[in-house]
C-alpha cells in the first residue's frame, strides 16, 4: 500500500534498488514530471524521459552521505524535473542566447530557490520554440545543427550545400528570421529585449 512508504522510506528503496519502492516512486512522481513537462511545450515521451532523468538524479544525489531530505520528496522531485527540463529547452534555444547556460544536478537547490526567474527563462524558451517550430524543416535542421556545434563544413555537407559560405547565409538568413518573427510577436515584447 502506498501510504505505508514515507519520503525517508522511499529514498532508501531507490538506495537498494527495492522493486517495490522503485514502482511507487514512478507512480507518485509521474504526475510531477508530466505537470512541468505539458505546461512548457513537452509530449508524454519526454514526460518518461524527464522522469526516467530525474530519477536517476535522485539516485545519484541520494547515494551522497551527506544527503538529507530538506523539503517533501515531491517538491524536491519537481525542482529536479524542472532543472532537467529547463536544460532540454535551453539547448533547444542557445543558439539565441549570449551565453550558454550549463545546469547540473549540483545547482538543483539554487534553480528551486531561484525560482522566478527559472521561470521567467522558461517562459522565453517557449517562445523561442513556438516560432522555432514555425520554420521551414531546413531552417529548423540547419539551427539545430548549428546549435549542436557541428562545423560549418559538415552542415554544408549535411544539407546539400554547395560550399561553407553559402550554409553560413542560410544560417543567418534563417537566424535573423527567428529573431523577427520573435521581435514582432506581441506576446514576447515582454519578456525579451533586444539588443
Amino acid at each position: 500500500m502506498i501510504w505505508l512508504y514515507t519520503d525517508a522510506v522511499l529514498i532508501e528503496g531507490l538506495r537498494q534498488q527495492d522493486s517495490n519502492c522503485i514502482k511507487v516512486l514512478y507512480k507518485e512522481l509521474y504526475p510531477v514530471a508530466r505537470s512541468i513537462v505539458e505546461r512548457n511545450s513537452g509530449n508524454q515521451e519526454d514526460v518518461k524521459d524527464v522522469l526516467q532523468d530525474g530519477l536517476m538524479v535522485l539516485l545519484k544525489t541520494s547515494m551522497n552521505p551527506a544527503f538529507t531530505l530538506q523539503s517533501s520528496l515531491k517538491t524536491f522531485f519537481f525542482a529536479i524535473c524542472k532543472n532537467i527540463w529547463r536544460q532540454r529547452l535551453e539547448r533547444k534555444a542557445r543558439f539565441l542566447y549570449q551565453n550558454d547556460f550549463e545546469v547540473n544536478e549540483e545547482q538543483v537547490e539554487y534553480t528551486f530557490e531561484e525560482n522566478e526567474l527559472m521561470e521567467e527563462n522558461l517562459e522565453k524558451i517557449r517562445m523561442y520554440q513556438l516560432h522555432f517550430f514555425e520554420l521551414s524543416k531546413d531552417c529548423q535542421k540547419l539551427l539545430e545543427l548549428f546549435c549542436n556545434k557541428v562545423p560549418l563544413k559538415k552542415i554544408a555537407a549535411t544539407m546539400g550545400f554547395k560550399d561553407v559560405k553559402y550554409a553560413k547565409t542560410r544560417k543567418y538568413m534563417c537566424k535573423n528570421f527567428l529573431r523577427k518573427k520573435i521581435m514582432n510577436d506581441p506576446r514576447c515584447k515582454d519578456l525579451l529585449s533586444y539588443e
